[in-house]
Formats: structure tokens, sequence, C-alpha cells
């Protein structure tokens, strides 16, 4: 029987959710207007420490603050299989016509759930603030689930070595080569930022509908495009640090912190939480390249089987998360980008993205996993 971590550190066996009392919002509601909103949301969130202290120290104790009389019942998990096992009761619940008892969900569940449709559709009247996200950024989700926060893979560079850092890849790519050693990426298998590069180059190479195919479904009959790509990293492999790649984003972190090398790709998050914590010297900075590597938000998602009075209750909450000074606070805690666009950030934030450009979207799992297999196979 897995143990499941919910709420404030209160350990619970497999029945834990029913038994702990975050029942189902089953019962029926009148629509919007026609009553009060409920005085109760439930939230499942999955993730790292940073995201707990983000949900416990920021999201729920300032809704609650704004909304008074309102609770937030936080289900909040450290296990990543937990995300599973939410995703299949919300699909459980959907085909047996019964209410989910989560009333928002976060982390990588929205994301599969929507491909499912197995979430609320969302829109401008029900949530204002959407027109503060680029409208990219719905697509992956088809339009049911609303960024919340974000990462992206950028360029960081020790600003004493490297003056004129690179603007274009392909000048990346020149600048590796006449650098030989002074440059690192991690196995794309082993971290983000390492797959977010490859497919930077390989992407490159390919049209923008094969990539809008790779990022948004599957086509492994078009993956032949991107050999191209993968002939360019084979070729900058002996300028690469000690032409090894680091098994992990950490790894690459490490070189840069201990000066091994001048440039390296990173997480946005993980590059700014390590320059502010000490582990990166202030001497490395961030930048984004174009076109731009990849990266994405986390959404937040309401499922479809839940009451109307909840659904307007989480679509209450989603919109208030988008408020300016809350997506500040998020970024502050997260140290990530916003799932606003930067320029509805207070303007001291918007410093901190200076130079970031949009970031292009992802591949999905199934590309993903099979641009990595090629990878090894052809560079690697």
């Amino acid at each position: 029987m897995r143990t499941r971590w919910y709420g404030r550190g209160i350990l619970v066996g497999a029945a834990g959710l029913m038994a702990y009392g975050f029942a189902p919002s089953a019962a029926a509601a009148p629509a919007r207007h026609a009553t009060k909103l409920p005085k109760t949301l439930t939230v499942y969130s999955q993730g790292d420490v940073n995201v707990q202290t983000e949900w416990q120290k920021v999201l729920v104790p300032l809704f609650e603050r704004s909304h008074p009389g309102t609770k937030v019942k936080l289900v909040f998990t450290t296990d990543s299989s937990e995300n599973t096992d939410v995703y299949d009761e919300i699909a459980a619940a959907a085909k047996a016509g019964k209410s989910t008892q989560f009333d928002v969900v976060d982390g990588s569940v929205p994301a599969e759930a929507a491909t499912a449709n197995l979430l609320v559709k969302v829109n401008t009247k029900e949530i204002p603030n959407l027109k503060k996200i680029q409208p990219s950024e719905f697509k992956p989700v088809y339009n049911e689930a609303v960024p919340l926060r974000g990462s992206q893979v950028l360029l960081a560079y020790n600003s004493t070595a490297v003056k004129n850092p690179p603007k274009t890849l392909s000048a990346l790519i020149s600048w590796i080569k006449a650098n030989p050693g002074k440059f690192a990426y991690c196995n794309p298998s082993d971290g983000g930022s390492g797959e977010g590069f490859v497919q930077d180059v390989v992407s490159a190479y390919t049209s923008k509908a094969n990539n809008d195919k790779f990022a948004l479904g599957y086509a492994p009959n078009l993956e032949s495009a991107w050999n191209k790509g993968f002939s360019v990293l084979k070729s900058i492999g002996p300028d690469i640090f000690q032409h090894q790649y680091p098994n992990s984003n950490t790894g690459v972190v490490t070189l840069l912190a201990s000066g091994a090398i001048d440039m390296g790709t990173v997480w946005s998050d993980q590059g700014t939480a390590a320059l502010k914590d000490g582990q990166l010297p202030s001497t490395i900075k961030l930048t984004g390249i174009t076109p731009a590597m990849p990266g994405g938000p986390d959404y937040l998602g309401v499922p479809k089987n839940i009451p109307k009075a909840y659904q307007q209750l989480a679509f209450e909450f989603i919109n208030w998360t988008l408020k300016a000074n809350i997506q500040a606070d998020i970024v502050k805690v997260m140290h990530g980008t916003p799932g606003v666009e930067f320029k509805y950030l207070p303007k001291s934030y918007q410093k901190l993205f200076a130079g970031y450009p949009a970031p292009a979207l992802p591949y999905s799992a199934k590309s993903s996993s099979d641009m990595e297999s090629d990878w090894t196979n052809q560079v690697g």
C-alpha cells in the first residue's frame, strides 16, 4: 500500500483522501449568480519543497485572507506517482458520471487530463486575466488549463570571460567551436536543460509545421528531419567539456560554479535560485538566444465533472492567481517565470527577465523520448 503526504505533513494511507475528510464536491449546486459560491475549494498539487512552500506560504493564506470565509483544502504530495492516481480518479469519475473530489488540479495532471478532454475549457468571461497570458500557452492543453508559473532553458555564462554572449543559436555553435572545452550541456535523457538545447538544435533544421506536430502530438514518420541537427551536435562533440555530458541539470551548474566551463544551458528557475543562494557566483549571467530554447508552464485545471458552483469558485481562484502582485510573489518563491507575460509584472520584477525570449513549445513526451534515443545513438 502506498503512503501519501497530504496537507501539512499528515501521513495517511491509500484510502487517505476520503478518510481524511477531502470529500468529493458531489452535491448538485445551482448555477452561478443563483446562489452564493461554496466556501471550500479543494486543490491537488504535487512537487518539490519549493512548490509546497508556494502553496502553503503564498497561495493558500493570501487567497483566504482576500476571500474571508473561504477555505482552501490543499492536498499536497511530493510523490510524483500520485499524479497518476489523481488522473485515474478524475478519469474514472468522468466515465461514471460522478463528481471528483478536486476542484483545482496543479502540476503535471492538467496537461494529461486536458489531452483526454477531462477539464473545463477556459475563457476570458470566466477568467478575465487570461488576457495577460500568451495565447500560445493554451495550445498544448487545448484551452483546458491555465499557466500558473513556468521555467525555460537559458544560456548561463561567465560574464568576466564572455563579454558578448551569443544572441543566436548559430552564434552559440560558432562560440562552442572557437572555445573548446568551455561549454557543457547535460545528457538530454537525464536533464531537461540538456534536452532543451538538443531540441533547439534539431528544431532549427525542421519546419515550423513539423515542430508543432512534435510538440502537440506524435509524428515518428517525420523524425528523420532531425538528422541534420544531430550532425551539428555530433560536430561539436569534441568541443564539449571533456567530451562528456553531465548526468543532470545540477551537473552543469556545478561546472559553472567551479569555473570549469564558461557557458552552459540551465533552467531559468534553477539558475536564478543558484545565483540567489550563492551556489553560483554573481559573475554568472542568464540570457536567451534565438530561436528560443523550450520551456513552459505548470498549469491549473478545473475538472469537468464537478458542480457548476465549484467550477465558478475555481475560476475565481485561478483568476486571482494571475493578478500582478500574486504572480510576483510566485516568482519570488519559485525563482521561475510567471504564468502571465512579463509586462504584467511590477516593473521591479520585469527587470529580472530582461532578455528572456518567449520559450519554444517543448516536444511532447513521445517525441522527446524518440529524440533522446536518437541523440544517444547518433551523438552521445
